[in-house]
Formats: structure tokens, sequence, C-alpha cells
């Protein structure tokens, strides 16, 4: 991963030796990535990974939120982020720096199981009335909520429950984690009635027993193995909401 797109060509840098071996012959090279910065001219033009425009922003920090926002996203679209953190120039980090990469890590330590060795949902990567991304491990669906849910009740239109269908919220107690209520969502369509999701209920959580901060991440296990398509009719709880 290069920054050497300033004001020396590629040729300067020796890139195009350097990323032939990288890219044929080293013992990475099957799965070998690499970026645009190799030389003054190259960028947005030519690599595995283009960067084009940077985010440099020299007057504003990114939020924390807004980190786990960008990793869920990405992860929910079958990426990997890389957050490049730059030492000062006695090779100290910032005080700010390490209060974003600390946020990261205590948000990860609660919702890590939906994010490590997760792949995309091939069904949704998101759904955006809910606020929610997806990811899958297993027979698990997990639904990373980057908003809190109106009213406690998660309404998601894209998984199918099924009578075995579990819910549990990542970071609560045993307890309370055995199980959530949830309620079949319907759609009324012509004259009968069709699966349409799933409305999850939500514990009205003090900011003392909250588990994390900036986005919750439900895990949803044993749904049905296909897809809900919108009939576009109208939508109803039918159920009313019960613990599973």
């Amino acid at each position: 991963w290069s920054d050497g797109d300033w004001d020396a060509p590629d040729e300067y840098w020796n890139a195009p030796e350097f990323l032939a071996w990288y890219a044929t012959n080293s013992s990475v090279a099957e799965t070998a990535v690499w970026n645009d910065r190799w030389g003054k001219g190259i960028a947005c033009h030519h690599g595995a990974y283009v960067t084009c425009s940077d985010r440099f922003q020299p007057a504003e920090y990114l939020s924390t939120e807004y980190f786990v926002h960008e990793l869920i996203e990405t992860v929910a679209y079958g990426g990997n982020m890389l957050l490049n953190v730059g030492p000062a120039a006695d090779g100290t980090i910032p005080a700010i720096f390490w209060d974003r990469l600390l946020g990261i890590g205590d948000w990860l330590k609660v919702n890590g199981e939906a994010i490590y060795a997760t792949t995309p949902w091939k069904v949704a990567q998101n759904e955006t009335d809910a606020g929610a991304y997806y990811t899958l491990k297993g027979n698990t669906l997990y639904a990373l909520v980057t908003r809190w849910p109106k009213n406690n009740q998660l309404t998601l239109r894209a998984p199918t429950p099924t009578e075995n269908t579990r819910v549990r919220m990542l970071g609560l107690d045993e307890k309370k984690e055995s199980g959530l209520a949830w309620a079949r969502l319907f759609d009324t369509y012509r004259g009968r009635l069709e699966d349409a999701g799933i409305v999850i209920a939500v514990p009205a959580l003090t900011p003392d027993v909250i588990p994390c901060q900036h986005a919750w991440a439900f895990a949803i296990s044993n749904i049905a193995d296909h897809a809900y398509e919108d009939s576009g009719g109208d939508a109803d709880t039918v159920d009313l909401l019960k613990a599973k």
C-alpha cells in the first residue's frame, strides 16, 4: 500500500518491476492487492484498488460513530476497511486517534461476532428504512442497525422467520440474550397473507445497561432459506409479539 504519487514518476520508484513481481511471482501473488499510488499520474488510473481522492480533512476529525457505520457498511458489502492512522514525527499517535481506535475496539468487543468471519447475505445487504445492514455466518443472520428502532420495534422486511427462529441482541447478559420477542410481518396480497418480514421487540435499555453505542447487532437464527419479494401489498403484524 504505497503513497508515492507526489512528484516522482513510477519509474523513479521502480514500481512497474516491483508490482509485476508482487502480482505474479511473490509468495502472496494469488491474494495480492495493491493501490494506485505508485508514481505521479498513476492515482485513479492503475491499481487493483483505486483510491482516487483522499478523505484528508485537516480541519475536521471524523467521529467514532462514523467509523463504526463505515465498518458495518463495508463488511456488509463484502469488503475490508483499511484505516490509516498516521503517527507524528516522533512516532507518537495523537490522543484523538487513540480515542477513535479505542472506540472502534470497544464496539467490536461487543459486536465482533457479527463482523469477523462473516460473509455478505446474498438476499439483501441493507434495508434503508431500518438503517440496517446484514452479514451472515452459518445459519445465523446478523442485522446491524445504525439507528435505534422507533418505539423499540425493529421492522425488517428481508428476513423470513420460521417457527424455530430465535433472535438475540449481542452484548446483553445471558438471561436477556436467551431470546427476544418477535412477530411475523405479513402482506395482504390478492386476498391472502404472505410473509413480509419480521418485527423484533427491542428491549428498552437505559444508558447503564445498553451494551454499546453507535450501532447494535441482532442475531437472527433459523430463518427461511428463501427471500421475500415485495408484492406491493399492505404490511400488517398479525401475531402478537411472542418470546421465542
